[in-house]
């Protein structure tokens, strides 16, 4: 053979032929189908994480917020009417700028107390719920979306806050 020869066979044979692209195309496939479910999962296992978060920095929060209340040292002030709240001076200042009712965090001022990024709605339900969470149909509502923490306020002196979180949407 000669050198011009073997110079056009070779240049002739640079492609990939159909069946070597099919093959590529199929690999690709089914590494997306075998990837792309873990993919989506962490955005999921994401939003239910930071749930979780929320939820422990309420409790925590409440907690703080009660053993606070507690002491004789912070000025307390009762709600006129209303033998369930009371107004509390945390910080000495002279302004009361907590209401807790039955020594713990009301549901209106629960969002004072956590830092909450933009991405969480916060939705009130009556004068006991709170739902914090997702609204994954952006209709202002997250107890649709069943991705939420709810948080119910004391029911009376003997029964503390309830917590909650409904993960099913997420």
């Amino acid at each position: 053979m000669t050198q011009s020869t073997l110079l056009t066979r070779h240049s002739l044979s640079q492609g990939f032929t159909l069946i070597e692209l099919v093959v590529v195309i199929i690999i690709l496939a089914i590494l997306a189908v075998v990837a792309a479910p873990k993919f989506i999962g962490l955005s999921t296992e994401a939003r239910e994480s930071t749930l979780s978060g929320v939820m422990a920095s309420v409790k925590t929060a409440n907690n703080l917020v009660y053993a606070r209340s507690q002491m004789t040292s912070f000025q307390v002030q009762p709600v006129t009417n209303r033998d369930d709240l009371i107004d509390v001076d945390l910080d000495n200042d002279g302004v009361y700028e907590t209401r807790l009712k039955w020594g713990y965090l009301d549901n209106t001022d629960i969002e004072e107390w956590i830092n909450l990024d933009d991405v969480f709605t916060i939705q009130y339900q009556g004068i006991a719920f709170t739902y914090i969470g997702y609204d994954k149909d952006g209709n202002g509502q997250v107890a649709n979306d069943n991705c939420y923490f709810l948080y119910t306020q004391a029911a009376n002196a003997t029964t503390p806050p309830k917590y909650q979180t409904v993960l099913s949407g997420c």
